[in-house]
Protein backbone atom coordinates (compact mmCIF):
# COMPACT_ATOMS: atom_id res chain seq x y z
CA UNK A 1 0.00 0.00 0.00
CA UNK A 2 2.90 2.16 0.78
CA UNK A 3 4.81 1.52 -2.16
CA UNK A 4 1.48 2.16 -4.60
CA UNK A 5 0.74 5.51 -2.43
CA UNK A 6 4.55 6.21 -3.03
CA UNK A 7 4.55 5.30 -6.67
CA UNK A 8 1.67 7.97 -7.26
CA UNK A 9 2.84 10.84 -4.93
CA UNK A 10 5.99 10.47 -7.97
CA UNK A 11 3.82 10.33 -10.66
CA UNK A 12 2.05 13.43 -9.31
CA UNK A 13 4.95 15.57 -8.53
CA UNK A 14 6.51 14.64 -11.82
CA UNK A 15 3.26 15.64 -13.41
CA UNK A 16 3.88 18.97 -11.54
CA UNK A 17 7.09 19.69 -12.90
CA UNK A 18 6.29 19.08 -16.44
CA UNK A 19 3.76 21.71 -16.23
CA UNK A 20 5.66 23.67 -14.31
CA UNK A 21 8.47 23.71 -16.85
CA UNK A 22 5.83 23.83 -19.79
CA UNK A 23 3.44 26.25 -18.35
CA UNK A 24 3.71 28.65 -21.74
CA UNK A 25 2.65 25.56 -23.40
CA UNK A 26 -0.17 24.88 -21.27
CA UNK A 27 -1.20 28.40 -21.22
CA UNK A 28 -1.36 28.32 -24.72
CA UNK A 29 -3.64 25.25 -24.95
CA UNK A 30 -6.18 26.89 -22.85
CA UNK A 31 -8.05 29.21 -25.25
CA UNK A 32 -8.25 26.10 -27.93
CA UNK A 33 -9.55 24.14 -24.86
CA UNK A 34 -12.07 26.98 -23.58
CA UNK A 35 -13.46 27.03 -27.27
CA UNK A 36 -14.27 23.93 -27.44
CA UNK A 37 -15.65 23.45 -24.23
CA UNK A 38 -18.12 26.35 -24.86
CA UNK A 39 -18.82 26.12 -28.50
CA UNK A 40 -18.69 22.03 -28.58
CA UNK A 41 -19.68 20.45 -24.92
CA UNK A 42 -21.41 23.17 -23.46
CA UNK A 43 -24.76 23.20 -26.00
CA UNK A 44 -24.26 19.42 -25.91
CA UNK A 45 -26.54 19.83 -22.48
CA UNK A 46 -29.89 21.66 -24.31
CA UNK A 47 -30.36 18.19 -26.31
CA UNK A 48 -32.60 17.70 -23.55
CA UNK A 49 -35.08 19.77 -25.14
CA UNK A 50 -35.39 16.90 -27.64
CA UNK A 51 -37.86 15.28 -24.70
CA UNK A 52 -39.69 18.16 -24.43
CA UNK A 53 -42.73 20.45 -26.17
CA UNK A 54 -40.26 22.83 -25.63
CA UNK A 55 -41.28 26.36 -25.47
CA UNK A 56 -38.84 29.34 -25.05
CA UNK A 57 -40.87 31.11 -22.63
CA UNK A 58 -41.34 28.09 -20.08
CA UNK A 59 -38.43 28.47 -17.09
CA UNK A 60 -35.10 29.52 -17.69
CA UNK A 61 -34.21 29.21 -21.03
CA UNK A 62 -37.40 26.95 -21.80
CA UNK A 63 -35.93 24.04 -19.85
CA UNK A 64 -39.54 24.08 -17.77
CA UNK A 65 -40.84 23.12 -20.73
CA UNK A 66 -43.34 19.34 -20.67
CA UNK A 67 -41.47 15.97 -21.17
CA UNK A 68 -42.71 14.40 -23.54
CA UNK A 69 -40.50 11.24 -23.88
CA UNK A 70 -39.87 10.10 -27.26
CA UNK A 71 -42.60 11.76 -28.88
CA UNK A 72 -40.67 14.40 -30.87
CA UNK A 73 -38.69 11.12 -32.40
CA UNK A 74 -42.10 10.18 -33.55
CA UNK A 75 -43.21 13.49 -35.32
CA UNK A 76 -39.86 13.20 -37.59
CA UNK A 77 -40.11 9.39 -37.81
CA UNK A 78 -43.16 8.86 -39.39
CA UNK A 79 -43.08 11.71 -41.62
CA UNK A 80 -42.65 10.21 -45.11
CA UNK A 81 -40.19 13.55 -45.80
CA UNK A 82 -37.61 12.27 -43.57
CA UNK A 83 -36.59 9.58 -45.26
CA UNK A 84 -36.77 10.97 -48.65
CA UNK A 85 -33.98 13.29 -46.68
CA UNK A 86 -32.11 10.81 -45.10
CA UNK A 87 -31.79 8.36 -48.35
CA UNK A 88 -30.93 11.79 -50.29
CA UNK A 89 -27.94 12.08 -47.24
CA UNK A 90 -26.59 8.84 -47.73
CA UNK A 91 -26.66 8.40 -51.43
CA UNK A 92 -24.51 12.22 -51.53
CA UNK A 93 -22.29 11.17 -48.61
CA UNK A 94 -21.51 7.83 -50.18
CA UNK A 95 -21.27 9.59 -53.68
CA UNK A 96 -18.87 12.19 -51.76
CA UNK A 97 -16.95 9.32 -49.98
CA UNK A 98 -16.44 7.48 -53.21
CA UNK A 99 -14.77 10.01 -55.50
CA UNK A 100 -13.45 12.71 -52.81
CA UNK A 101 -12.04 10.09 -50.16
CA UNK A 102 -8.98 8.73 -53.06
CA UNK A 103 -9.01 12.02 -54.64
CA UNK A 104 -6.17 13.12 -52.47
CA UNK A 105 -4.44 9.96 -51.85
CA UNK A 106 -3.82 9.79 -55.71
CA UNK A 107 -2.49 13.62 -55.89
CA UNK A 108 -0.16 12.12 -52.97
CA UNK A 109 0.92 9.23 -55.08
CA UNK A 110 1.75 11.53 -57.86
CA UNK A 111 3.66 14.21 -56.34
CA UNK A 112 5.47 11.65 -54.54
CA UNK A 113 6.81 10.51 -58.09
CA UNK A 114 7.78 13.66 -59.18
CA UNK A 115 11.35 14.73 -58.51
CA UNK A 116 11.41 18.37 -59.31
CA UNK A 117 11.37 20.24 -55.44
CA UNK A 118 9.98 23.58 -57.41
CA UNK A 119 7.25 21.78 -59.19
CA UNK A 120 5.93 19.56 -56.42
CA UNK A 121 5.59 23.02 -53.98
CA UNK A 122 4.28 24.82 -56.86
CA UNK A 123 1.45 21.92 -56.99
CA UNK A 124 0.81 21.49 -53.35
CA UNK A 125 0.27 25.09 -52.84
CA UNK A 126 -2.24 25.89 -55.85
CA UNK A 127 -4.01 22.73 -54.44
CA UNK A 128 -3.96 23.66 -50.79
CA UNK A 129 -5.12 27.06 -51.17
CA UNK A 130 -8.67 26.70 -51.73
CA UNK A 131 -8.79 25.06 -48.14
CA UNK A 132 -8.62 28.93 -47.35
CA UNK A 133 -11.61 29.74 -49.23
CA UNK A 134 -14.93 30.29 -47.67
CA UNK A 135 -17.75 28.15 -49.36
CA UNK A 136 -19.57 31.63 -50.04
CA UNK A 137 -17.11 32.27 -52.46
CA UNK A 138 -16.34 29.01 -54.17
CA UNK A 139 -20.08 28.99 -54.04
CA UNK A 140 -20.14 32.26 -55.89
CA UNK A 141 -17.90 30.93 -58.02
CA UNK A 142 -19.43 28.45 -59.49
CA UNK A 143 -22.72 29.89 -59.43
CA UNK A 144 -20.60 32.69 -62.39
CA UNK A 145 -18.79 29.89 -64.09
CA UNK A 146 -22.17 28.60 -64.89
CA UNK A 147 -24.07 31.23 -65.28
CA UNK A 148 -25.98 31.32 -68.69
CA UNK A 149 -24.82 35.06 -68.88
CA UNK A 150 -21.37 35.97 -70.56
CA UNK A 151 -19.44 35.16 -67.26
CA UNK A 152 -20.73 31.43 -67.64
CA UNK A 153 -17.63 29.89 -69.50
CA UNK A 154 -18.65 26.31 -68.95
CA UNK A 155 -21.89 27.46 -71.10
CA UNK A 156 -20.10 29.84 -73.57
CA UNK A 157 -18.31 26.27 -74.28
CA UNK A 158 -21.26 24.78 -74.96
CA UNK A 159 -22.19 27.35 -77.30
CA UNK A 160 -18.93 27.33 -78.73
CA UNK A 161 -18.89 23.53 -79.55
CA UNK A 162 -22.79 23.74 -80.78
CA UNK A 163 -24.72 23.03 -77.96
CA UNK A 164 -27.67 25.25 -75.63
CA UNK A 165 -27.21 26.54 -72.98
CA UNK A 166 -28.08 24.86 -69.63
CA UNK A 167 -29.40 25.99 -66.18
CA UNK A 168 -27.42 23.76 -64.18
CA UNK A 169 -28.27 25.02 -60.80
CA UNK A 170 -32.02 25.16 -62.00
CA UNK A 171 -32.07 21.46 -61.91
CA UNK A 172 -31.76 18.92 -59.45
CA UNK A 173 -30.08 16.43 -61.21
CA UNK A 174 -26.67 18.39 -61.70
CA UNK A 175 -26.25 19.39 -57.91
CA UNK A 176 -24.63 16.18 -57.40
CA UNK A 177 -21.77 16.53 -60.25
CA UNK A 178 -21.10 20.38 -59.31
CA UNK A 179 -20.98 19.40 -55.43
CA UNK A 180 -18.50 16.66 -56.25
CA UNK A 181 -16.54 19.13 -57.85
CA UNK A 182 -16.65 21.24 -55.44
CA UNK A 183 -16.06 19.03 -52.78
CA UNK A 184 -12.52 17.38 -54.45
CA UNK A 185 -11.39 21.31 -55.31
CA UNK A 186 -12.11 22.36 -51.99
CA UNK A 187 -10.13 19.70 -49.97
CA UNK A 188 -7.83 17.57 -52.01
CA UNK A 189 -4.95 19.83 -51.09
CA UNK A 190 -5.12 19.23 -47.37
CA UNK A 191 -5.91 15.97 -47.36
CA UNK A 192 -2.96 15.09 -49.98
CA UNK A 193 -0.39 17.39 -47.55
CA UNK A 194 -1.64 14.68 -44.68
CA UNK A 195 -0.98 11.39 -47.13
CA UNK A 196 2.56 12.90 -48.01
CA UNK A 197 3.35 13.54 -44.38
CA UNK A 198 2.83 9.88 -44.17
CA UNK A 199 4.64 8.57 -46.95
CA UNK A 200 7.42 11.15 -46.03
CA UNK A 201 7.95 8.81 -42.84
CA UNK A 202 8.64 5.66 -43.93
CA UNK A 203 12.03 3.97 -43.73
CA UNK A 204 14.20 4.70 -46.89
CA UNK A 205 15.39 1.79 -46.28
CA UNK A 206 12.99 -0.04 -47.63
CA UNK A 207 13.32 1.78 -51.21
CA UNK A 208 16.88 1.16 -50.90
CA UNK A 209 16.52 -2.23 -50.90
CA UNK A 210 14.04 -2.58 -53.18
CA UNK A 211 15.55 -1.28 -55.64
CA UNK A 212 19.01 -3.20 -54.76
CA UNK A 213 16.53 -5.96 -55.50
CA UNK A 214 15.14 -4.94 -58.78
CA UNK A 215 12.03 -3.23 -57.95
CA UNK A 216 11.11 -0.61 -60.21
CA UNK A 217 8.97 2.65 -59.44
CA UNK A 218 5.92 0.71 -59.91
CA UNK A 219 6.70 -2.02 -57.39
CA UNK A 220 7.93 0.47 -54.92
CA UNK A 221 4.46 2.23 -54.71
CA UNK A 222 2.68 -0.80 -54.62
CA UNK A 223 4.65 -2.83 -52.22
CA UNK A 224 6.17 -0.32 -49.98
CA UNK A 225 4.25 3.25 -50.01
CA UNK A 226 0.50 1.97 -50.51
CA UNK A 227 0.91 -0.34 -47.59
CA UNK A 228 2.95 2.10 -45.44
CA UNK A 229 -0.18 4.89 -45.85
CA UNK A 230 -2.75 2.74 -45.03
CA UNK A 231 -2.96 2.88 -41.43
CA UNK A 232 -3.60 6.77 -41.99
CA UNK A 233 -6.00 6.16 -44.87
CA UNK A 234 -7.72 3.66 -42.36
CA UNK A 235 -8.01 6.22 -40.23
CA UNK A 236 -9.00 9.03 -41.78
CA UNK A 237 -11.99 6.76 -43.37
CA UNK A 238 -13.27 5.83 -39.83
CA UNK A 239 -13.43 9.74 -39.36
CA UNK A 240 -15.35 10.24 -42.54
CA UNK A 241 -17.87 6.97 -42.08
CA UNK A 242 -19.14 9.42 -39.04
CA UNK A 243 -20.32 12.05 -42.29
CA UNK A 244 -22.32 9.48 -44.17
CA UNK A 245 -25.57 10.60 -41.84
CA UNK A 246 -24.99 13.87 -42.28
CA UNK A 247 -23.54 16.70 -44.51
CA UNK A 248 -21.56 19.57 -45.09
CA UNK A 249 -24.22 22.51 -43.75
CA UNK A 250 -21.92 25.29 -45.24
CA UNK A 251 -21.50 23.64 -48.57
CA UNK A 252 -25.40 22.70 -48.70
CA UNK A 253 -26.58 25.97 -47.99
CA UNK A 254 -24.39 28.17 -49.85
CA UNK A 255 -24.85 25.95 -53.06
CA UNK A 256 -28.54 25.61 -52.88
CA UNK A 257 -30.78 27.78 -54.10
CA UNK A 258 -35.18 28.32 -54.35
CA UNK A 259 -35.30 26.33 -57.17
CA UNK A 260 -33.86 22.62 -56.22
CA UNK A 261 -33.43 22.88 -52.37
CA UNK A 262 -36.53 20.60 -52.36
CA UNK A 263 -34.95 17.87 -53.92
CA UNK A 264 -31.60 18.88 -52.81
CA UNK A 265 -32.02 18.68 -48.82
CA UNK A 266 -30.05 16.75 -46.92
CA UNK A 267 -29.99 15.89 -42.79
CA UNK A 268 -28.18 18.99 -41.60
CA UNK A 269 -30.17 21.51 -43.74
CA UNK A 270 -33.64 19.51 -42.38
CA UNK A 271 -33.28 19.85 -39.66
CA UNK A 272 -31.99 23.47 -39.17
CA UNK A 273 -35.69 24.38 -41.38
CA UNK A 274 -37.45 22.28 -38.92
CA UNK A 275 -35.46 23.91 -35.81
CA UNK A 276 -35.03 27.46 -36.93
CA UNK A 277 -37.00 28.64 -39.79
CA UNK A 278 -40.38 26.24 -38.74
CA UNK A 279 -39.49 26.72 -35.00
CA UNK A 280 -40.00 23.35 -33.63
CA UNK A 281 -36.73 23.48 -31.66
CA UNK A 282 -37.65 20.04 -29.79
CA UNK A 283 -38.07 18.20 -33.03
CA UNK A 284 -34.90 19.90 -34.97
CA UNK A 285 -32.87 18.73 -31.81
CA UNK A 286 -34.18 15.48 -31.95
CA UNK A 287 -33.53 14.83 -35.47
CA UNK A 288 -29.77 16.27 -34.63
CA UNK A 289 -29.72 13.89 -31.76
CA UNK A 290 -30.77 11.36 -34.20
CA UNK A 291 -28.27 11.63 -36.79
CA UNK A 292 -25.85 12.46 -33.84
CA UNK A 293 -26.06 8.33 -32.69
CA UNK A 294 -26.15 7.18 -36.47
CA UNK A 295 -23.03 8.55 -36.98
CA UNK A 296 -21.61 7.30 -33.47
CA UNK A 297 -22.56 4.10 -34.81
CA UNK A 298 -21.00 4.17 -37.95
CA UNK A 299 -17.78 5.47 -36.86
CA UNK A 300 -17.78 2.57 -34.61
CA UNK A 301 -18.82 0.04 -36.45
CA UNK A 302 -16.05 1.06 -39.25
CA UNK A 303 -13.05 1.39 -36.71
CA UNK A 304 -14.53 -2.38 -35.45
CA UNK A 305 -14.42 -4.15 -39.15
CA UNK A 306 -10.81 -2.38 -39.80
CA UNK A 307 -9.39 -3.51 -36.28
CA UNK A 308 -10.29 -6.64 -37.63
CA UNK A 309 -9.73 -6.91 -41.02
CA UNK A 310 -6.39 -4.61 -41.13
CA UNK A 311 -5.54 -4.77 -37.02
CA UNK A 312 -5.70 -0.83 -37.30
CA UNK A 313 -8.50 1.95 -35.96
CA UNK A 314 -8.75 4.67 -34.29
CA UNK A 315 -9.83 3.60 -30.82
Amino acid sequence: MGATVTTTSIVRRSSWRTVRRDYVLYAMLVPAVGFTLVFSYLPMAMNVIAFMDYKLTSGWLGLGSRWVGFANFTRFLTDPVFYEVALRTVAYAAAKLAISFPAPILLALLLNEVRSQAFKRTVQTIAYLPYFVSWVTVAGLIYMFLSISSTGIINTAIEAFGGKKVLFMSRSQYFLPVMLFGTVWKGVGLGSIIYLATIASIEQQLYEAARIDGAGRWKQLRHITIPGIMPAVIILLILNAGSLFSGDFDQMVNLQNDVIQTDTDVINVYSFHVGVAQRRYAVGTAISLFQAVINFVLVWLTNFIAKKVRGTGLF
